[in-house]
């Protein structure tokens, strides 16, 4: 198998640094490069896990058995066009005629291509290759993730009224602007009442065996222990994404309240468990104590939505992107102030949140038409809201700050 040979680390599959290695496959470069450079670059789990996945599916059966010196700047574009045109698998494709399948996106192309090169370096040291080929990566579209109002999440919230872990879940993720992830592995006894706090210290995943056994463990504090003993993945408990995201979140008034009630419910629920309780400190976990996989958020919160006919969903780490864009606002665009309360960077906060929702577009539209058509006259004396008007027509400066009033309370209103 493809994942297995990409993981193998035993020291035969090693060849000596001092070998001709030109007449040698890329599979049999891949399998002694992969595990090397997710070490070198410490790679967290889940992105090994997308190397290994994108080599067995896309890369491998391509390359796999090609003589790697012999892999020009031609072969690299040829295999660019392929995936360009290349249908996709999984849930996009169901239900649909063959004609109606879409090929592969921009992104999953561009992710092969930087799998491929960034081992072309490493391939010349040695001795795979003789010369990089040169190549030009593809370009990529960007899909933007769906965002809400607050306004709305307000609203979608105050309708989770049958499920108290999903409404938990979504309330937290947005007031603290949280990964799915993150969402899963808030500890309990980080929360402080009297600081109106709790810490980000760490965050679920589900990965691999493979990725395991390849990487170093110093960042995972706990492997989960198998609901099925022949399953090939495993739940951890890791350190946050980057240094950033070990950070420290406030928490409104309403939230504290809600968390005390999660917390009388988690010692229910220890007292009807008793040692069959797995009290792993976790806020959001199962009735036993057991964590959630981050992917059933974004299931749970997409089934809530389609079983409420809610217009325009987005995806439970949409819920993450409206609660960056809602501070943002509430700010006045203080993104420095923003990505730090998120454990992002400011420039990533700025290229992937900086766009503006469809109220404020609406508000926008009736302040051009106000103030752009002229206003008719009318024989009777010009009323309070005519005087207002002409007001800012005299007045830029006012008109700006008004703008950005009504803006706020576009997004704001509940």
């Amino acid at each position: 198998m493809a994942e297995e040979a990409c993981g193998s680390t035993g020291p035969d599959s090693i060849v000596p640094a001092s070998e001709d290695n030109t007449n040698r496959t890329y599979s049999e470069f891949a399998e002694k490069w992969l595990p090397f450079h997710a070490r070198k670059k410490r790679l967290s789990p889940n992105t090994y896990d997308n190397y290994v996945n994108n080599l067995a599916t896309h890369i491998l059966p391509y390359f796999g058995k090609r003589i790697m010196s012999t892999i020009k700047s031609e072969d690299i574009d040829n295999f660019l066009d392929y995936l360009s045109q290349k249908p996709c698998q999984g849930s996009r494709c169901y239900h649909k005629r063959p004609e109606e399948i879409p090929t592969l996106s921009s992104s999953s192309v561009k992710k092969c291509y930087n799998i491929l090169t960034s081992g072309f370096l490493v391939a010349k040291k040695w001795r795979y290759i003789t010369e990089i080929p040169e190549t030009t990566a593809p370009s990529e579209k960007w899909k933007k993730r769906r965002a809400w109002d607050s306004s709305r999440v307000f609203s979608v919230l105050s309708a989770i009224t049958d499920d108290k872990l999903l409404h938990l879940a979504v309330h937290i993720a947005f007031v603290c602007s949280l990964r799915a992830g993150e969402t899963a592995g808030i500890d309990a006894r980080t929360i402080d009442f009297h600081d109106r706090s709790l810490w980000i210290t760490q965050e679920v995943q589900r990965v691999s065996d493979k990725a395991l056994e390849v990487l170093p463990k110093n960042e995972i504090i706990r492997i989960f222990p198998k609901l099925k003993s022949d399953s090939k993945t495993s739940m951890i408990l890791k350190g946050p994404k980057t240094a950033g995201s070990h950070r420290k979140q406030y928490l409104t008034t309403p939230l504290l309240m809600e968390i005390k009630e999660r917390l009388k419910e988690i010692e229910n629920n220890k007292a009807f468990f008793g040692s069959e309780y797995q009290d792993y400190g976790l806020l959001i976990c199962l009735a036993d104590g057991r964590p959630i996989d981050p992917k059933n958020f974004d299931q749970w919160f997409k089934d809530w939505q389609k079983a409420n006919q809610i217009v325009e969903q987005i995806e439970f780490q949409g819920l993450r992107k409206s609660g960056q864009m809602h501070k943002v606002r509430l700010s006045q665009n203080n993104y420095q102030l923003v990505a730090e309360n998120s454990g992002q960077s400011p420039e990533v906060l700025m290229s992937n949140y900086n766009e503006a929702l469809d109220s404020e577009k609406r508000t926008l539209s009736l302040l051009v038409e106000t103030n752009f058509y002229p206003q008719e006259k009318v024989s009777q004396p010009p009323n309070e809201s005519d005087s207002i008007l002409q007001a800012l027509k005299n007045n830029p400066e006012m008109s700006k700050q008004i703008l950005q009033v009504l803006l706020n309370n576009a997004i704001g209103a509940k």
